[in-house]
């Protein structure tokens, strides 16, 4: 502890002009020695939908949902374009069998104005907009067929009232949210489909669209049409995990802190790499992005995390760390929030320097590199914004 505190607390004191009587103890805010006790889950991509609903998925117009989600979507932060990470995007899934109504009803050609409508929830959710044509096409032949249904589901992509109140969102920017406008019910789709997993990696994609509705025939009718109109790439969160935590997910409260002397190594490590420069996709040594920056960090005390940020969010939430409030933050605690992948998703990770200040040690982006960063006033600014510690986990076994 004596070591960590010479080294992080001149930073304190030269950077941020915090005393050093405060700079000590802030360093001090470490774990309680205990013995390392658990194991790490292991990451592993989860299967597809085989029939039924995907466990941990909440139903489509189940009332707990709104709890959380039921929030309007703030245009993005124009300084978060430039932050991103690496290991991210991937392919559409092909489809598979069983089909149905593609089997029989052609793809048809788009209307210049819904395809415009598809086009801009794609890229304000960074789907590909190939699968909200998919959906699209299934659902009214691209407004062809816009009547209400039988069960109630409206406008051009079929939502059912009580869905829409949890996930319809203005997507013409006249402030209200419409079902039966095409605008508002492309953005919606996108909204819901990122909302259930579909940036998280290709079986997430297939996730979503089953709980869009709860068919394997529907989900390869939709993949096959977006096939059609060209397929695309995700932008998501990788394939590196395919852990994706539902609602806002708490972790293991249980789990103990790390160390003083683990803590000690992460931040030590991190403040070393101060100065590197950001590269999307690097890892190392002397480049890094935000992600490869935190999985690094902990890699030096032996304990693995996925590759990008929000496969690392999830790990967390499956019983590898827990969430905080962020005014309980602690040094080495990670900061997570959503940036140029969607308001949907986890795009950016930091980790927390000097609680007291809000303050960052983090792969910042390509003008910064390395650097200390703030998170104060993040939770105004992003849709996302979670803090998160890491659990005292037992270091795998050497070989």
């Amino acid at each position: 502890m004596k070591k960590i505190a010479l080294i992080v607390a001149p930073v304190l004191v030269l950077l941020f002009g915090i005393p050093v009587s405060v700079a000590l103890i802030v360093v001090a805010l470490t774990g309680p020695a205990v013995d390392e006790q658990l194991r790490t889950i292991a990451c592993a991509d989860a299967p597809t939908t085989t029939g039924q609903n995907t466990a941990g998925t909440l139903p489509i117009d189940s009332p707990t949902r709104a709890l959380t989600l039921n929030r309007p979507s703030p245009p993005l932060d124009p300084a978060s374009r430039a932050v991103g990470e690496g290991g991210i995007g991937f392919p559409l899934p092909p489809p598979g069998v069983p089909r149905h109504n593609s089997l029989r009803n052609p793809p048809l050609p788009i209307p210049p104005a819904i395809r415009t409508d598809y086009v801009a929830a794609a890229a304000r959710y960074a789907l590909p907009w190939t699968l909200l044509a998919g959906i699209g096409m299934e659902e009214t032949g691209h407004g062809r067929t816009t009547a209400t249904s039988s069960a109630g589901a409206q406008g051009l992509m079929q939502f059912m009232p009580a869905t829409w109140a949890v996930m319809g969102v203005d997507g013409n920017g006249d402030g209200r949210a419409d079902i039966t406008n095409p605008a508002d019910s492309a953005m919606s789709a996108a909204n819901y489909l990122t909302q259930e997993g579909a940036t998280s990696s290709p079986n997430g994609v297939r996730r979503a669209i089953f709980a869009y509705n709860h068919a394997d025939w529907y989900v390869n009718d939709i993949l096959f049409y977006a096939a059609a109109y060209g397929g695309g790439t995700v932008l998501g969160g990788g394939t590196d995990c395919g852990l994706t935590a539902r609602g806002p997910g708490v972790g293991n409260p249980q789990l103990p802190p790390l160390t003083s002397a683990r803590l000690q190594r992460v931040m030590e490590w991190a403040i070393r790499q101060v100065g590197d420069r950001y590269v999307m996709g690097a890892a190392g040594p002397d480049a890094w992005d935000c992600s490869s920056f935190t999985q690094t960090a902990y890699a030096q005390i032996g304990i693995t995390t996925p590759r990008t940020a929000q496969a690392q969010r999830d790990w967390l939430a499956a019983g590898n760390g827990y969430r905080v409030d962020p005014t309980q933050a602690r040094p080495a605690d990670l900061v997570f929030y959503d940036s140029y992948l969607g308001p949907n998703t986890i795009g950016h990770v930091a980790m927390v320097l000097d609680p007291t200040r809000q303050t960052t040690v983090e792969a910042m982006n390509s003008t910064r590199g390395v650097t200390y960063g703030t998170y104060a006033g993040a939770a105004t600014r992003h849709h996302i914004f979670e803090v998160w510690r890491v659990g005292n986990l037992t270091t795998p076994p050497t070989p």
